[in-house]
């Protein structure tokens, strides 16, 4: 699938903040909005298997320390000014929790959603469990992709990670109706389905892809129609992170595979637009700044306050670090 650049995929991160900043905000009649976190996974699955399958294509080989340096400037200059306002502020806000050092440490080390499995995780930064499991899984990506390149014939790759997404998928029911608790949320053998079927379709030959270039636009209200079963009733986390978590998944492939395969179809004109692409942008500082700011609103305030001043507060704080941090370092990145 070529490496062009799809406007309507951030607009569809777009849409995945804009559902787990409701669910963070307590949106009483939202419920399954958690589900936006799947989103990403699917995305970011996509778009670094691209970016890996483009430059084996191209060379041959994949420059593994070129690949973690990319991911470490991109991911890491955000999350260290939010740790920095974290540690200035949290201790003057939280006076009585007494576990901030240790959440900063967590959180830097990519380490939350291993802390909140064992019942230790950081309370006012939970939101970078999600970090910790994309952050481990873009460790081991091209370590597999080089060993199955190796062993496996190339078009038969993406068949690896679609099994793999399967499998793991598989090991979430076990657990989800063998032995549920709240902490199998957080797992990382419970979570990279996401990430593995994105991978596994970004490397999915062209024609053996299902072709959704004729796709009538009634597509576009049943994908609408469908998130919304999922969101709004209150089927139970169990539910969720099983049935629902899959489900999402699917809807984020069929929606991806839509606007890259079809540029001028009803989702890409939607997803689009150019104030939904900028906050598809800046989804990465809408993510990691909405959280604390919302948990400190919402102990005091009820939820429209909590959903306006929070998301402004977090709008204004990703533009800054879009603009002043991410972007030049973006420009940085791609000259070397």
């Amino acid at each position: 699938m070529a490496l062009d650049y799809v406007p309507a995929l951030d607009g569809l991160r777009a849409v995945a903040i804009a559902l787990v900043m409701v669910f963070h905000a307590d949106v009483p009649f939202l419920p399954g909005a958690n589900l936006g976190v799947d989103i990403f996974f699917v995305l970011s699955g996509f778009l670094i298997g691209r970016l890996l399958l483009a430059e084996y294509s191209a060379y041959g080989a994949l420059n593994l320390k070129r690949f973690y340096r990319r991911r470490l400037w991109r991911l890491m200059p955000p999350l260290v000014v939010l740790v920095a306002l974290y540690a200035l502020i949290a201790p003057q806000i939280w006076p009585d929790y007494f576990f901030h050092l240790r959440d900063v440490f967590a959180v830097l080390l990519y380490l939350a959603d291993i802390a909140l499995v064992f019942g230790d995780g950081p309370q006012y930064m939970a939101h970078t469990w999600s970090l910790g499991i994309e952050e481990r899984f873009y460790l081991l990506l091209p370590v597999l992709c080089l060993f199955l390149m190796r062993g496996v014939a190339g078009a038969l790759v993406w068949r690896v990670f679609l099994l793999l997404a399967v499998l793991v998928t598989a090991w979430r029911f076990y657990w989800v109706y063998a032995a549920y608790s709240g902490t199998l949320y957080y797992r990382f053998d419970l979570r990279i389905s996401g990430l593995l079927l994105g991978v596994a379709v970004a490397w999915v030959p062209p024609n053996l892809l299902p072709d959704l270039k004729r796709v009538s636009s009634l597509f576009l209200p049943l994908l609408i129609l469908l998130l919304l079963l999922l969101i709004l009733p209150d089927h139970g986390q169990a539910w969720r992170l099983g049935y629902g978590l899959t489900v999402v998944e699917i809807l984020t492939v069929l929606s991806v595979l839509w606007v890259v395969q079809q540029p001028g179809c009803i989702l890409s004109v939607v997803l689009g637009k150019s104030w939904l692409v900028f906050i598809g942008k800046i989804s990465y500082g809408l993510y990691l700044f909405h959280y604390p700011v919302m948990q400190f609103i919402k102990a005091e305030y009820p939820w429209p306050v909590t959903i306006g001043v929070g998301v402004l507060v977090a709008f204004i704080l990703a533009v800054l670090s879009w603009y002043l941090l991410e972007k030049p370092i973006s420009v940085w990145r791609k000259s070397r």
